[in-house]
């Protein structure tokens, strides 16, 4: 995603976070995508890039991994 980002030279934060949603696809992850767009509708400011990336991360992070290794 990095690689895309930079490669489109997508800067902006909210353009940044409207491209990583448009590529992210079905289930669960469709209604974070709603969530996420209906704040980007409301925000008068831009969003924080790093409080997104946090949010992604733990948001869809494979908890099992860690329980696994345990």
């Amino acid at each position: 995603m990095r690689l895309f980002l930079k490669s489109n030279k997508i800067i902006k934060t909210d353009n940044r976070i409207t491209a990583i949603l448009v590529c992210l696809r079905g289930g669960v992850v469709g209604i974070y995508i709603q969530k996420k767009l209906n704040e980007l509708d409301k925000e008068l400011e831009t969003l924080n890039w790093e409080e997104f990336v946090k949010e992604i991360k733990t948001t869809f992070s494979d908890k099992t991994k860690a329980t696994d290794a345990k």
